[in-house]
């Protein structure tokens, strides 16, 4: 079953090119992982709650290959003074779609 990781990042504002250049990085890493599906970045548009300047959402086949994939590599989130990562994989357990 697919699995969906949500991370949360607190990134500093003198801190930010090195984070996404960090990300991108951890994204070429992720490509040629097995059971990688699939990666988006966000970025906060700074309406309501900016606690978060940028949240990560990326599918993976399941939890194994998501914890395979970092057994010699550390993240953006932990390669950056300030940077604070949320981490959390999560499954679907309900789906709603209105056009059927």
């Amino acid at each position: 079953m697919t699995v969906t990781l949500i991370n949360s990042f607190i990134v500093p504002q003198d801190e930010e090119e090195a984070f996404l250049q960090a990300w991108r990085e951890t994204v070429d890493h992720f490509a040629t992982a097995p059971g990688f599906v699939q990666t988006r970045l966000h970025r906060n548009t700074g309406l309501n709650d900016t606690t978060f300047q940028y949240v990560n959402i990326a599918l993976w086949q399941d939890v194994e290959a998501y914890r395979a994939v970092f057994r010699n590599f550390t993240p953006a989130g932990q390669r950056i003074a300030g940077v604070k990562a949320h981490p959390g994989l999560y499954e679907v357990i309900e789906e709603v779609d209105p056009r059927g």
